[in-house]
């Protein structure tokens, strides 16, 4: 019995691992550097850039993208925090002598419902930038959207042989 009750402990604990690290991948190529002049200074391309170039935005349509990423941003900024504050907490209930295995309970589903939160977030930031394309341009940002995602790395991981998902991914973008 304990043994299946570490295993699930540990199981949970990679998985908010796993989510950590793709939130913070998602985060960090999506919002990029925010300031234009920073990056003809720098050299650093940021996503708004990439979206512009990629798909052939509009003035209008730039100016819109800009507006979400910003609005995005601020959102993700306080989700992040609060998922680092939660996961410090985490850490310093493990770190106890006798850990109370309700306040790692309450912490788990806290990190959960926040890295939920983040996931909608992102899902809502991609659905208003889609909006705002061309059916042309949609299908472009699709194509963006996989490789800033990495789904092919995560078919590289998977364990599964011949996986229906792998042939689903390729043809995104391809309608």
């Amino acid at each position: 019995m304990i043994p299946e009750k570490i295993n699930r402990t540990l199981l949970w604990f990679n998985s908010i691992l796993l989510i950590i690290i793709f939130s913070a991948l998602i985060t960090f190529i999506v919002l990029g550097k925010t300031s234009v002049s920073e990056t003809k200074d720098t050299g650093v391309v940021n996503s708004t850039d990439i979206l512009k170039s990629e798909l052939n935005l509009s003035p209008e349509q730039y100016q819109k993208v800009i507006r979400q990423n910003d609005q995005t941003s601020r959102t993700y900024n306080l989700i992040l925090d609060m998922m680092c504050e939660t996961n410090v907490a985490l850490l310093e209930e493990l770190a106890k002598p006798q850990s109370d295995k309700a306040v790692l309970d309450s912490l788990a589903r806290k990190y959960g419902n926040l890295s939920t939160s983040l996931r909608r977030h992102t899902a809502e930031y991609f659905v208003n930038i889609k909006e705002l394309c061309t059916p042309e341009q949609q299908k472009k940002l699709t194509i963006i959207f996989k490789g800033m995602m990495e789904m092919d790395k995560q078919c590289e991981t998977c364990n599964k042989k011949d996986c229906p998902r792998k042939e689903r991914l390729k043809n995104l973008g391809k309608d």
